[in-house]
This record gives C-alpha cells, sequence and structure tokens, in this order.
C-alpha cells in the first residue's frame, strides 16, 4: 500500500504533469494507493490561498473530483496512535539534527501505522523515519 504525498497529488493537478509521474501512478492498482487527510488539508489551505479566479475555482473542481471519485474511502486520518509515532519521529529526527516538520510528522506517522510506503518527491523529509520511500518523479525508485 502507497501514501501519496502532497506534491504526488498536485503534480497531477498540473495543466502538464511530469510524465514519469504519471505512468508511475497509472502502473499502480487504484486500491492499493492511498493519502492522508494531512495531505487533503494542505492541498485545500493551497487552493483556498489562491487569488480568486477560474483557475482557483476550477482547481477546487478537479480536486473536489478526484477526492469523490477515487479517494474519498482512501483517506489515512491522523489519530492517537500516529499522534505518539509522530511525536517519537519528531524527537528522534531533532536528536540527529535533522528536524522533521509537524505536517510531514504527521504524514510519516499515518504511514507507519498502516505499514504504507509514502509516495513523494521530498525524499529526504522522511528519510530515517523507518519508512519505505518511492519517488514517481524519477520513474518510482525505492528507497528505505
Amino acid at each position: 500500500m502507497i501514501l501519496l504525498d502532497t506534491n504526488v497529488i498536485s503534480e497531477l493537478m498540473r495543466p502538464n504533469p511530469q510524465t514519469q509521474v504519471t505512468e508511475w501512478l497509472y502502473a499502480q492498482p487504484l486500491s492499493c494507493l492511498f493519502t492522508s487527510s494531512i495531505t487533503i488539508t494542505e492541498i485545500m489551505y493551497g487552493l483556498k490561498r489562491m487569488p480568486e479566479g477560474n483557475r482557483k475555482q476550477a482547481l477546487l473542481i478537479q480536486f473536489h473530483q478526484f477526492v469523490e471519485n477515487g479517494f474519498k474511502q482512501r483517506i489515512r486520518v491522523f489519530g492517537y496512535e500516529e499522534a505518539i509515532i509522530a511525536a517519537q519521529l519528531r524527537t528522534f529526527r531533532d536528536d540527529i539534527g535533522q528536524p522533521l516538520s509537524f505536517a510531514d510528522a504527521q504524514i510519516a506517522a499515518i504511514a507507519r501505522v498502516h505499514d504504507f510506503a509514502i509516495a513523494t518527491r521530498n525524499i529526504k523529509d522522511f528519510e530515517n523515519c523507518g519508512l519505505r520511500l518511492i519517488n514517481p518523479f524519477d520513474g518510482g525508485s525505492n528507497k528505505s
């Protein structure tokens, strides 16, 4: 199972998404792809901060359709167990001189609880979190 990070979903919303990302994504069984409530929040925040206009409205509609048509039942949420793991991950990363943002700690914790890999462009953000990492932007290379 794979948890899609914000940058992967955002890439799909671009007018011309990178070919390697779309090819990687379409090679995955849809039933294996998930996202997190944190990613939903990050994307919605970005969309809400855009200037009013046709582009903003089109992207809001596109994102809602993306969620409704494929991911509504595959959004993993941040709960108690995830909170404990997120705190542990942030503490560990601070201790080794690699601070982890609050949002990335939440995403990493969700992936750890569900034993999911994370698909992201930002591999370094999740290194040393005990996760399998996939970079669809370079053809889906795996890192641990």
